[in-house]
């Protein structure tokens, strides 16, 4: 994204908003307007007004380090805190620990949620019900966790117990022998039944999010997603997807690269996504997760019905079925 913008003759006369959501895709004129009030955009180095008629000259600078520091605000303030009594543990042995995390709830701290002050987190909720992990793993910010997923993911993930489990479901992971399984309602209709994709992953030099590299690009992360058509609607496509790689985003970010990203999502989403399609929450779930049990090397597998927001938004979706 450019830094900053000269408003040439032909533009003069035209809205602050109306320009910003003319000139900078995916930005819609709600969020021209919202990020005007938040100072995100200035005019000749003061704050304007969305309805200000921008003049022939009028310099429009943008700051990116507001943007990051609103979208951060705004990411807390959806935060949902959970204790020990509101975990939902799905299967638990002296190795380790499957739970289902609610969409909503971040699996560690982080400079926002520190451990020290009562943040909420997954992470911390576990560890007050099974003290002995916190001393398990590589890091002590997240110890025990194997899998991850984005805050406003839900679904299954797994915590090792002890450091011997640990070592075990990582070498499994580095393998790529532990299968995890997504459903996802995403944007528009997925021609294809199956689709690989392979974009590598890096972060966003502009915003703060992931992005998707091109095709034969050498820089980021090497990832890959399948997708699988499950059913398809009016502007939109229910998908199961297996990730073969846990870059951080992965689905989103490869969806959203896709031109078919996830229903729900705030931070990837299109310009022009279906308006009449509305959600409860980021419509993506971790509902598969198959390893070795790292103690009897019996093969586990766990699996979740659908969260009902699938499918309340389904069953309007059915109604203007093609």
């Amino acid at each position: 994204m450019a830094e900053h913008w000269v408003i040439s003759h032909e533009d003069a006369g035209t809205r602050l908003d109306v320009f910003l959501s003319k000139t900078i895709d995916p930005l819609t004129r709600s969020q021209a307007k919202k990020s005007i009030e938040a100072g995100i955009y200035s005019v000749n180095g003061t704050h304007a007004a969305a309805h200000y008629l921008l003049k022939s000259g009028d310099v429009i600078a943008y700051d990116g380090e507001k943007e990051i520091l609103r979208e951060e605000a705004e990411e807390d303030s959806r935060t949902l805190r959970v204790a020990a009594d509101d975990l939902r543990i799905i299967d638990e042995t002296d190795a380790y620990i499957v739970l289902d995390k609610q969409a909503g709830v971040l699996m560690h701290p982080d400079h926002h949620h520190p451990h020290d002050h009562p943040s909420g987190t997954l992470i911390d909720a576990v560890i007050e019900h099974a003290p002995e992990i916190v001393k398990v793993g590589d890091d002590p910010v997240r110890p025990g966790i194997m899998s991850r997923l984005d805050k406003d993911v839900s679904g299954l993930v797994v915590i090792a117990k002890t450091q011997g489990a640990y070592e075990a479901l990582k070498k499994q992971f580095a393998e790529h022998s532990v299968t995890k399984e997504y459903l996802a309602l995403v944007h528009g209709a997925v021609e294809q039944d199956d689709a690989d994709l392979k974009f590598r992953v890096a972060r966003s030099s502009s915003k703060a999010r992931m992005a998707a590299l091109p095709e034969g690009s050498a820089e980021g992360q090497a990832a890959w997603t399948h997708v699988r058509v499950i059913e398809r609607y009016a502007g939109a496509t229910l998908v199961k997807l297996q990730i073969l790689s846990g870059r951080t985003h992965q689905i989103r970010v490869h969806c959203f690269a896709f031109n078919h990203p996830v229903i729900g999502d705030i931070l990837y989403k299109p310009r022009r996504a279906q308006r009449n399609i509305k959600a409860p929450r980021l419509m993506l779930q971790s509902i598969r997760l198959a390893f070795n049990d790292p103690e009897t090397g019996e093969r586990k597998q766990y699996a979740l019905e659908p969260d009902p927001a699938f499918d309340a938004v389904i069953s309007s979706l059915r109604n203007k079925k093609p």
